[in-house]
This record gives C-alpha cells, sequence and structure tokens, in this order.
C-alpha cells in the first residue's frame, strides 16, 4: 500500500511539473515581426487563342436550314487557315445556339444562329499572322462567313512553373525586410512561423491595377505576373 501510494505522489509531481511547464511556455511572450513581401516579372505569352463567333439569319420559313449554313461557313473558315498554312486541328467548335427574330408586329419573322470557335496557334513566330488577320478581316470575310464577335486572348503554358518562381521570390522579399527590421532593432532573425500567399495579379507590363480576388489578362501577348507573401517571423 505504501509503494502505491508514493507511485501516486511521484506521478502527480510529475504531472504538476509538466502542466507547469506547459503553462510557463503558453504564457511565455514570442516576440514576432509580420512583413509583407512582393516580387513582380514580366512574361512573353507563347499560345494564342483567337475566339470568333459567326453568324447566318434565316426567314422563318427557311429555319431547317440555319445550322446547315453554320456548317458551310465552319468549311470556309477551316479552308482559309488551311490555305495560310495553318493547323486546322487547333479549331475548337463550341455548342452552337440560335434564338428568334421579332418583327415590329411582335410576331417572329425569322431565327439568328451563332456558332462560337476558337482557333489555338503555339508557334510564336507566326503569332503576327493572326494578328493581322484579326484587325484586317476583308481577306477572311471574302469568302462569305458573317462575323459578329472576334478577339485574341493570349496564355502563358508553364503559368504554375512561374508562379512558384514568383511566390519564391516575394518569400525571399518578405525575409529580407524582416531582416532589415531584426538588424535595426538589435534583435536576431527566427524562424518563419507562419506565411500566406497571396492572389496573383496577371496585367499588362506596368499597370498598377490590382484586384481583391485576383485578375488574368489574357488580351496583351507580354504579361506582368505578381504577388505578395505575408509572413510572421520570429524575433530572437
Amino acid at each position: 500500500m505504501t509503494r502505491a501510494i508514493y507511485t501516486i505522489a511521484v506521478a502527480m509531481l510529475l504531472s504538476a511539473i509538466i502542466l507547469g511547464s506547459s503553462y510557463y511556455n503558453a504564457r511565455k511572450q514570442v516576440n514576432t515581426i509580420r512583413v509583407v513581401g512582393y516580387a513582380a516579372g514580366e512574361y512573353e505569352s507563347d499560345i494564342l487563342k483567337w475566339r470568333l463567333t459567326f453568324s447566318i439569319n434565316t426567314t422563318q420559313a427557311n429555319q431547317a436550314q440555319g445550322f446547315q449554313l453554320l456548317g458551310r461557313d465552319l468549311t470556309r473558315f477551316r479552308d482559309f487557315l488551311d490555305r495560310k498554312g495553318f493547323d486546322t486541328r487547333e479549331i475548337e467548335i463550341m455548342q452552337a445556339f440560335n434564338w428568334p427574330i421579332y418583327n415590329r408586329d411582335g410576331n417572329i419573322s425569322g431565327h439568328q444562329f451563332q456558332q462560337p470557335v476558337a482557333f489555338t496557334l503555339r508557334d510564336t513566330a507566326r503569332f503576327k499572322e493572326i494578328e493581322n488577320i484579326m484587325f484586317d478581316m476583308s481577306e477572311l470575310i471574302a469568302t462569305g462567313v458573317t462575323i459578329t464577335n472576334s478577339s485574341i486572348e493570349y496564355y502563358i503554358s508553364r503559368l504554375p512553373e512561374v508562379k512558384l518562381e514568383i511566390i519564391a521570390e516575394a518569400t525571399k522579399d518578405a525575409r529580407e525586410r524582416a531582416l532589415t527590421v531584426a538588424n535595426t532593432t538589435s534583435t536576431r532573425l527566427g524562424k518563419l512561423m507562419n506565411g500566406r500567399v497571396g492572389v496573383f495579379q496577371i496585367t499588362e507590363p506596368f499597370s498598377a491595377e490590382v484586384q481583391s480576388m485576383g485578375m488574368f489578362h489574357t488580351h496583351t501577348r507580354r504579361k506582368q505576373i505578381a504577388v505578395t507573401f505575408t509572413g510572421v517571423f520570429e524575433l530572437r
């Protein structure tokens, strides 16, 4: 019985020591510094996407011909790119749609059919050719197609890798800022306690435009990609 009481007493003493140490460590103040690092770089797009929408109007009686006429225009567009030496396998055909056209009396007089398509080009040396065609579509229109919308978008194929590079630079910048503060206050910079990566701002070069949810401009070939890194560092 005496040994049992002794064992219990020792266990209670050890528990008190452990709890006291944990409480002390929890209450012990840890000096930290919070800094925001920033990194940005300019990158050239290597993917061009040309988006177009072909349009056909039919009378009410000729509604059945609408999709057939869209198919004719797609063939003309494919032949046009083929003559230019482009790979027509890179044409994406989206779902076509149509809606009624009403006359002044509110009656349906016809239908409009639209067909969105996109052509993707990865040969940067030929970007200028597509840009010239898009800016002056007289040659394409001369084939008999009717275009209601046309725009070019630019993308970067290695964007995931680029983002990692910029995050690393922003983290490095945050640590350098924290180190500057630590040196100024005669303290030593410790480990990174926690950190948070901000949203990416992908804009045209020299842009100061930002959005809280991030941005991704696709209308410029050359892009500025920027991000922030908020870090909390220990000060010793």
